[in-house]
């Protein structure tokens, strides 16, 4: 065990050479064997975030670099289990991915040590990658004891059957950990959303040969996530008409009533009373005309009074008056005529 925690502490040493992401070949390294961690009653807690933005094929996209966030916390064991400490934070960016971690490797070994570390990759493709991803492989907590005392410990999920190493997987940590006789906790986690892909495949090598003082604390968490980036382009905006009344434009010279507007006629109605009147003529003889006197017994004529109705209301009405007033003129006539006769006839 004790060649296990060795050979892991010269790789972390080895890792400790270098705590930049400025090539796809270094990986992030730091919190590696640290030192000051390995006395008793101290602790160390280290956070590294990576985000990726890449093409298809895993190539640097070039909208943006790649973004490396590392944190590292130091202290006494109890304020760097309460989440404190001495802080530092560190963000660089790199022309290439960033796919390698390595970080809290052979640290934390102190009695009553602390050991919190997490990693979190996020590789966001501009397009489908060219592999598709799958679920992330594992292999943690080997050569580890998780039954203290103290708190049972955890390693979830389980391992990837068939990846048989650290360097064979994509997240391996936890391993020859934890050791001490008690544990006051130990907890080895990876994200279930983790994913791999070969078209950008990450590597994490974390928490391994530490927290192994007596009743020593270890949490290590990692994530990998592989998300394509969401369209850019502009949806194209679908135009509405709304169909429109026709305006008919009146023909010049002619106004179109409003609503309810009634129409009146123009010009100037026939005449509703017709006046028509006969004027008897007297005979033509050169002896006057005496004056006629009807007959004993007989009604006198007298003349209709004028016709009325409308133009044009000669018809049958206005011709019978008509013909009515002839006839009393002709039988006027006719007895002015026997009167002159009768009278002739007394004189001789």
């Amino acid at each position: 065990m004790l060649g296990v925690a060795a050979a892991l502490m010269a790789f972390g040493l080895l890792g400790e050479t270098s705590n930049s992401a400025s090539a796809a070949a270094a990986p992030v390294a730091q919190c590696n064997n640290d030192t000051a961690s390995n006395v008793g009653g101290q602790g160390i807690s280290c956070t590294v975030t990576i985000e990726n933005h890449v093409t298809g094929g895993g190539t640097i996209d070039a909208a943006a670099p790649s973004r490396v966030t590392v944190t590292r916390c130091t202290g006494a064991a109890g304020p760097i289990g309460a989440g404190a400490g001495t802080c530092a934070t560190t963000i660089t960016t790199s022309a290439e991915p960033a796919t390698q971690v390595q970080q809290c490797n052979g640290s934390g070994n102190g009695g009553g040590g602390v050991v919190i570390c997490s990693v979190t990759v996020t590789n966001t493709f501009s397009t489908s990658p060219v592999s598709a991803a799958t679920p992330a492989t594992i292999y943690q907590c080997i050569g580890s004891e998780i039954t203290g005392t103290g708190a049972p410990g955890s390693c979830t999920p389980a391992n990837t059957p068939g990846v048989n190493s650290v360097s064979a997987a994509t997240v391996g940590q936890c391993n020859g950990s934890g050791n001490g006789g008690t544990s006051v906790g130990f907890i080895c986690t990876v994200s279930g959303q983790s994913t791999t892909t070969a078209a950008l495949a990450v590597h994490i090598d974390q928490c391994n040969g530490s927290a192994n003082g007596g009743g020593a604390l270890l949490t290590c968490t990692a994530t990998v996530t592989n998300v394509i980036a969401p369209s850019t382009a502009t949806p194209t905006a679908t135009s509405s008409s709304v169909p429109t009344t026709p305006t008919v434009s009146p023909t010049p010279g002619t106004s179109t009533p409003g609503p309810g507007a009634t129409s009146t006629p123009t010009g100037t109605p026939p005449s509703a009373t017709t006046t028509r009147t006969a004027t008897p003529t007297a005979p033509a003889t050169g002896s006057p005309t005496p004056a006629l006197t009807p007959p004993a017994g007989t009604t006198p004529l007298v003349p209709r009074p004028p016709a009325t109705g409308n133009a044009g209301g000669e018809g049958a009405g206005g011709a019978s008056q008509a013909f009515i007033l002839l006839l009393g003129i002709a039988s006027i006539g006719l007895l002015a005529a026997g009167v002159r006769v009768v009278s002739r006839r007394s004189s001789r």
